[in-house]
């Protein structure tokens, strides 16, 4: 069973490589142009033209992708703009669903309309012949920021509704590619001249610093996990035998770079904001480091787990009707959070399995309370499940990444130890007289790894690790320069010795940093940006 869907790609074409932020063209090229007129609009205009500067690099940088959907662009954004002044005149109901309905038809269109017709032809058991259709740039958040804003208006809980204000909101490139999926009033009311006027070094250095974090999570760690996941994924995409530390190595090294790959993204996207004095909401928040699942969805993509709670959970009834009422609404949130992320089936499995996880840690929640949470036994399970947290996420991540539910399988397979375990020569030197009875004993067998087939590679591994369970976060790294940065401060002394302060020595290691990335770039290391389409 193959589907189409949208997988981590290769920045190979120029378009793509003109709006990814981690690109020369973007940094010494687009952002330089769009700061200059910035400044010049703060200095010597107001906030209308600063709206009006940044919609139009918005769109320029939106254009960079596929220039014909600059069209698209402006007129979702023109529908949803007189739809939300006709819901401030009258609270209609009818018209809030018909601008509900019209957003996800197009985003039915784009991006699930083979999905449904290769579905169809399956069924049916007719050959499918997919229509030649290109996903918009960040199509899901645009449409889901914009049904929002709707939803707000009905509520009376928006921002006022001036035109440039709202197609900036839109448009805004630092969250255009993959969010924050941002609220109208949260983001937009920053956006006044007593606010320009007041940027302060702070927002800027605080800024740079985020950035230049991000680029260092994307470029150096996410792209080089990529290296060690993508071969074995690829060879399980073509139903190849997979060998248990290849699997194994493949899935931790994906786990890694989703990982940084959208916390570097996040950092970036704040970090950009803020050099335009506009604070965007965090959105990631060491996910792997959760005790539950439901701690998890906390702090992994977080402004998509409150728009799903706000503007799905809750109005499906929530937790109001009952626990299996409560049950089957987690699932459906789930199961549609994980078609969200792409038109697979891959991705409706994924959210199915975070959707049982939640049912069972709700279940779980609720044992707790009935058999009393100071209990031994409770407080064993407890621990238990907190340890259970990272490789339940990791096993979901295999029916995210796998192109088919062939090649999951596949990798299943190799995991569970079914296509042998291969070890190289060079790992066995390391057991010394040991070798012969763990080769034996474990049915072992000498030969080549795709993933861990280097030192250097285990080595990676290790480090990455230790960098997410050991070290605070960026938000936490910049707490103590920031207060408000939107996190509460990590009280670990290492935190505290770690945490950046606008000194000599950390301009030092920031201009490396940035050297190191464009470095990178520049070499033209194979880059894979995992939610540049969603």
């Amino acid at each position: 069973m193959q589907h189409d869907q949208p997988r981590p790609r290769r920045a190979n074409k120029s378009g793509i490589r003109q709006v990814l932020f981690n690109s020369l063209s973007f940094l010494l090229i687009f952002l330089p142009i769009v700061l200059s007129g910035f400044l010049i609009c703060r200095r010597y205009g107001n906030v209308q033209w600063v709206f009006i500067w940044l919609f139009i690099c918005s769109a320029v940088f939106y254009g960079a992708w596929e220039p014909r959907y600059i069209f698209l662009l402006i007129s979702s954004i023109l529908f949803n703009y007189f739809v939300a002044i006709q819901l401030a005149r009258s609270k209609s109901k009818p018209l809030l669903a018909f601008g509900i309905v019209v957003n996800l038809g197009s985003l039915a269109y784009f991006k699930y309309l083979n999905f449904i017709l290769q579905t169809w032809s399956s069924v049916l058991g007719a050959d499918f012949q997919p229509v030649a259709i290109t996903l918009p740039l960040g199509i899901s958040f645009i449409t889901f920021i914009q049904i929002a804003f709707l939803v707000d208006v009905f509520r009376n809980s928006s921002d006022d509704l001036g035109f440039p204000k709202y197609a900036l909101f839109v448009a805004y490139f630092p969250h255009l590619i993959a969010g924050p999926i941002i609220h109208h009033k949260e983001v937009m009311s920053q956006f006044t001249n007593a606010r320009l006027a007041a940027i302060s070094a702070n927002d800027v250095v605080g800024g740079i610093a985020l950035i230049l974090c991000g680029l260092f999570k994307k470029v150096i760690i996410a792209d080089t996990m990529a290296s060690y996941s993508t071969p074995a994924f690829h060879l399980a995409g073509q139903l190849q035998p997979i060998s248990f530390f290849d699997a194994w190595g493949a899935l931790l090294a994906f786990t890694f770079q989703i990982y940084f790959d959208f916390s570097g993204y996040s950092d970036i996207a704040i970090g950009l904001s803020r050099l335009f004095g506009v604070r965007l909401p965090v959105n990631f928040d060491s996910p792997y480091k959760a005790t539950s699942i439901i701690d998890f969805w906390r702090r992994w993509h977080i402004t998509l787990s409150r728009f799903l709670r706000d503007y799905l959970y809750v109005p499906l009834g929530g937790n109001r009707h009952g626990v299996l009422r409560r049950y089957s609404n987690l699932m459906i949130v789930m199961l549609l959070g994980g078609l969200w992320h792409g038109a697979s089936w891959m991705f409706v499995i994924w959210g199915g399995l975070h959707g049982t996880y939640l049912i069972i840690n709700h279940a779980f929640h609720f044992l707790k309370r009935k058999i009393g949470e100071q209990s031994l036994s409770v407080l064993i399970a407890s621990r238990l499940f907190s340890l259970l947290v990272f490789p339940a996420v990791m096993l979901s991540w295999v029916f995210f990444r796998s192109e088919s539910w062939q090649g999951a399988k596949t990798m299943l397979r190799g995991m569970l130890g079914y296509n042998g375990i291969l070890l190289p020569e060079r790992y066995q030197a390391v057991l010394g007289s040991l070798n012969d009875w763990v080769m034996s004993t474990l049915h072992m067998h000498t030969g080549d790894l795709v993933t861990f087939g280097s030192f250097r590679a285990v080595l990676w591994m290790i480090l990455v690790t230790a960098f997410v369970f050991l070290l605070p976060n960026s938000q936490q790294l910049l707490s103590e320069f920031d207060r408000s940065s939107g996190l509460a401060e990590d009280g670990h002394l290492r935190s505290r010795m770690l945490a950046f302060r606008p000194t000599a020595i950390s301009a030092v290691v920031a201009a490396g940093v940035g050297i190191v990335v464009l470095a990178a770039i520049y070499a033209g290391v194979p880059s894979e940006f995992i939610y540049f389409q969603f």
